[in-house]
């Protein structure tokens, strides 16, 4: 019968369950193999669920593996509960619902909560994140790495003072301080700029390297030996010794230099000696190779030896010629061999730096999403404040609205072409807690104005204080379309009817328009004389009677 198989200790498996801020969750979120959150869930044939990581781990391992889940439930004999590769498929139901669940760093010292969709993201980022030391292999947080491999670290680099060479410093667990000295005292002994003081002449802060040439060419206390007559004298005694003493000094030279002149004549003699004896021994060796070429050949003659002793010179010349390229060709070989391991060398170091330029690029391009997202979030909000800041510079409390209407031209256009028949006014009140008005205004006008007039309506909108004011609203209401030079104001003006539905209380966002279809020909818009449009910008006046409007609750 098939069993359980660990999958091993290097497969990654589910999240801690500790990141999940209520302990209550439900089972089903937990890996029926390693018994933590589900990572990358799996679902198999027999129902139960795992991480991907684990249910390949435990496929992989060439066993027919039955799930430990229904072998609890006691239905280990059925088919279905043999892990099949081929039976595994993604559980995205439930990656959506596990994405919405509060969760939290359990990185020591950091306090992020957020969503279960965040968390991969903020502990790839989270500057509590234990890290591994490069150089001694503990653990620790990701924000003190650097202080610790410079400062703490057993295994962090010491420079010399001295020869600035790093070293690897073993740190002693009980006494730092005596460590690191002895460390350098040990390092001190063989350091080679290390300062020292020669003790001859007391010359102080000597490199070590230089301390032989000092005593050897430098030192003015250090022995130098003269003639046996003269003895060991200081090297700063020893020129004055010279100039007194001159004679005995140059006899003393010429008879050295005699007797070397004797020594090597001798040499010399010996020399040519054995040189004579070497020329008599290779002529004696030429003549009994010749000797042999002749008496190995029958009827032999001295035509015959002389052709073999050709082939034999031609033999060498070739032998000579063939050294010579083989050992410019060797030399070329060395010179493309090391090239070569150069080439390699700045390959791998290219390839490192190309490694990491594109890890430090993807981290980068990760944080300008993000940061994208934030400011996408920001925009949007400002949008939102500007637009309500422009609302309320335009609203008006005192029933009375100048409303400027810019690019015209274009509104009558549209307007025109049925895309956009209408605009409406920014909202005004008759006071603060007052009924709630707009104007609704059709450049090509509307009803028995239409494609001749300019038609405008007055509307009630549903305000926050309509319980308190009184209904129906029957205030007059007077437009007036301004003459931008001054000279002829186009003013129309209409009360309400109070049986109307345009002016009960509003029941939704705002009643139906009513007003002066008829309110301006578009042909009077044109006349030169008149500035209704000027710079491709309207003024309308819209004024609502207060004369019979008491405090709130009388109208």
């Amino acid at each position: 019968m098939a069993v359980p198989v660990d999958p091993g200790p290097n497969i990654e498996k589910g999240y801690p369950i500790e990141i999940l801020v209520n302990k209550e969750f439900d089972k089903k979120f937990q890996c029926n193999h390693c018994g933590l959150i589900l990572r990358d869930p799996i679902q198999s044939y027999c129902g139960h669920r795992f991480c991907r990581k684990c249910v390949e781990g435990v496929i992989s391992s060439g066993t027919q593996v039955r799930c430990s889940s229904c072998i609890e439930e006691g239905a280990e004999e059925d088919d279905y509960s043999i892990l099949r590769q081929e039976q595994m498929f993604p559980d995205n139901a439930l990656k959506k619902e596990m994405i919405k669940i509060d969760v939290q760093c359990i990185n020591p010292g950091c306090d992020w909560k957020g969503k279960f969709k965040n968390y991969d993201a903020h502990v790839a980022e989270c500057k509590f994140r234990p890290l591994q030391c490069p150089q001694c292999g503990i653990t620790i947080e990701s924000s003190k790495l650097q202080y610790h491999m410079a400062n703490e670290c057993p295994q962090r680099k010491v420079k010399c003072k001295y020869c600035n060479i790093e070293i690897t410093f073993a740190e002693s667990e009980n006494n730092l301080k005596a460590a690191l000295l002895f460390f350098f005292k040990e390092h001190y002994k063989n350091c080679p700029k290390f300062p020292m003081k020669c003790e001859a002449c007391g010359k102080k802060k000597i490199p070590r390297e230089k301390m032989q040439h000092h005593i050897e060419k430098e030192c003015t206390q250090q022995k130098v030996q003269c003639l046996p007559e003269c003895g060991a004298l200081s090297r700063e005694q020893y020129m004055a010794h010279l100039d007194k003493k001159p004679g005995l000094h140059i006899a003393a030279l010429s008879e050295k230099i005699n007797r070397m002149e004797v020594e090597f004549g001798n040499a010399l003699q010996n020399e040519s000696l054995s040189k004579t004896q070497l020329l008599e021994k290779l002529q004696q060796q030429e003549q009994a190779i010749q000797s042999i070429i002749s008496a190995g050949i029958p009827g032999g003659s001295g035509d015959l030896g002389a052709g073999n002793s050709q082939d034999i010179n031609g033999i060498r010349t070739r032998c000579q010629t063939l050294e010579l390229k083989i050992g410019t060709f060797e030399g070329i070989v060395t010179t493309l061999h090391r090239e070569i391991e150069r080439c390699i060398t700045a390959l791998e170091t290219s390839d490192r730096q190309r490694s990491a330029d594109k890890q430090k690029i993807e981290e980068n391009e990760r944080k300008i999403r993000q940061l994208e997202r934030t400011v996408s979030l920001k925009d949007v909000a400002l949008a939102e404040l500007d637009l309500r800041i422009k609302s309320l510079e335009l609203i008006s409390f005192d029933g009375t609205l100048i409303w400027k209407i810019t690019e015209w031209n274009k509104k009558r256009r549209e307007a025109m072409a049925g895309s956009v028949t209408s605009i409406y006014s920014p909202i005004f009140y008759t006071s603060r807690n007052g009924y709630k008005m707009c104007a609704r205004l059709y450049p090509n006008g509307d009803g028995m104005g239409k494609s001749s007039h300019i038609s405008i309506f007055f509307v009630v909108m549903r305000g926050n204080f309509d319980a308190l004011l009184s209904w129906p609203f029957t205030h007059r209401v007077s437009f007036m379309l301004l003459d931008q030079n001054n000279r002829e104001h186009i003013v129309d003006s209409f009360r309400p009817d109070p049986t109307s539905s345009s002016f009960k209380r509003p029941t939704s966002e705002m009643n139906i328009a009513s007003g002066c279809p008829l309110f301006m020909p578009q042909a009077k818009l044109d006349d030169p004389n008149l500035a209704y449009v000027k710079d491709d910008t309207m003024f309308i006046k819209i004024t609502v009677d207060l004369t019979n409007v008491g405090r709130v609750g009388s109208g």
